[in-house]
């Protein structure tokens, strides 16, 4: 059965057109999050549906919705050739004006755009649950693995080029030799801290990966992000700092945010604690303007329409991790659970996914055993979080 047809199947996609509520869009929107291959393809047949919708919910039976959904379906299957169609026409269009500016503008620009396409090789790596590596490790210049402490580690490179491990182990780096780009995986059930040759600090949550030189030479210092990490930069006027992720690129030169960019999230988020940032996507135009934040700000840009809103937030809630506690207020129980999902490694399941949609408040102090977080948890939503095995989780 391909997915179409289990939305056909599914009663609660009709809800979801027909009487949308925040409960049932929060579950569809938990939904879309687990299953990113789907996303949009579910999005595309609902809003096929709801251009083709002619009646409201009370005249039609729950087989006439199917019978109009199916008729619906073909009509998309009749068009998909002409999109792909579309689709190469502007892949074309885009190349060639590609060329054209580059032969343009001349030399300088051509570099910068060789420079960010050298970085993209990076970034455009899978996330580190899909990888191959299982443990905390260090990658050194793309070929030597150190193995870290597991749940908790702590790397700190020296102006002598040294890499200090747990404050114990020591990994001589040659400064004289090339600048090395290393990477820091990051499993989920883990998390570390590493302080940068320039002396910025990084926090790097569960389930991701800091790409990053060995030292900083060129005019900007560079790093590339995939999850989710607190930063705490050196502020060199002379060297701008730039974290960037697959859609999202942070400009600073000394400040402290949050950047969560989970490649399994629709939305990626960026939070400022002080100073000030400016946030620029791959998406966007020649003449878009980039974004300031100012302290107490978050700016949440969504991958699938390429649009970016901004809010005024307690920064608490997306910081404290770092920290070693989950602060929630009136959040849905499906984001607490991710969290949860990803500090301990586990995969939790809800006997009524309507559960998903449940709002709490709280703090968790996720540094003690997970036997007692869940305790709270369930003291605190009301259900019971049964645990199955070691990663599994019951919700009911």
């Amino acid at each position: 059965m391909n997915v179409y047809h289990q939305l056909i199947e599914n009663p609660l996609f009709f809800k979801w057109i027909y009487h949308n509520s925040p409960e049932i869009n929060d579950y569809w929107e938990h939904f879309l999050d687990e299953h990113p291959d789907d996303a949009d393809v579910i999005r595309e047949f609902k809003a096929g549906f709801e251009q083709h919708l002619q009646y409201d919910d009370h005249q039609l039976s729950a087989k006439e919705k199917k019978d109009l959904a199916i008729r619906i379906l073909k009509k998309i299957e009749q068009v998909d050739h002409k999109k792909k169609y579309r689709k190469t026409i502007r892949l074309t269009m885009r190349y060639a004006a590609t060329a054209i500016l580059f032969l343009m503008v001349g030399s300088a620009v051509t570099w910068y755009f060789l420079e960010d396409t050298i970085s993209n090789r990076y970034a455009s790596f899978p996330a580190p649950q899909s990888l191959n590596i299982q443990e905390p490790t260090l990658i050194i210049d793309e070929k030597q693995e150190v193995a870290l402490s597991k749940g908790k580690s702590e790397l700190e490179y020296s102006e002598e080029g040294k890499i200090i491990i747990d404050k114990q182990q020591v990994i001589e780096d040659d400064v004289t030799d090339e600048v090395k780009m290393n990477t820091l995986v990051i499993p989920y059930g883990n998390h570390s801290t590493i302080t940068l040759s320039d002396g910025t600090k990084v926090w790097l949550n569960a389930g991701s990966r800091l790409i990053y030189p060995s030292r900083f030479i060129d005019k900007n210092r560079e790093v590339m992000l995939i999850g989710e990490a607190f930063f705490d930069v050196s502020k060199m006027e002379e060297k701008p700092f730039t974290v960037k992720t697959p859609d999202i690129e942070v400009h600073v030169l000394g400040t402290k945010f949050n950047v969560s960019a989970y490649p399994d999230e629709n939305v990626a988020h960026t939070v400022l604690t002080e100073g000030s940032v400016e946030i620029s996507h791959k998406s966007q135009g020649v003449f878009d303007r980039n974004i300031v934040l100012k302290p107490g700000q978050l700016a949440a840009y969504n991958k699938q329409n390429s649009s970016t809103n901004i809010y005024d937030v307690e920064t608490e809630y997306f910081t404290s991790w770092k920290e070693g506690y989950l602060t929630f207020t009136n959040s849905d129980l499906n984001r607490v659970v991710k969290k949860l999902e990803r500090y301990y490694n586990i995969h939790m399941k809800y006997e009524d996914p309507l559960d998903g949609s449940l709002r709490i408040s709280g703090k968790l102090d996720i540094s003690k055993d997970r036997d007692v977080v869940f305790e709270y948890m369930n003291s605190l939503t009301g259900l019971n979080f049964e645990k199955i095995n070691e990663r599994n989780y019951l919700i009911k």
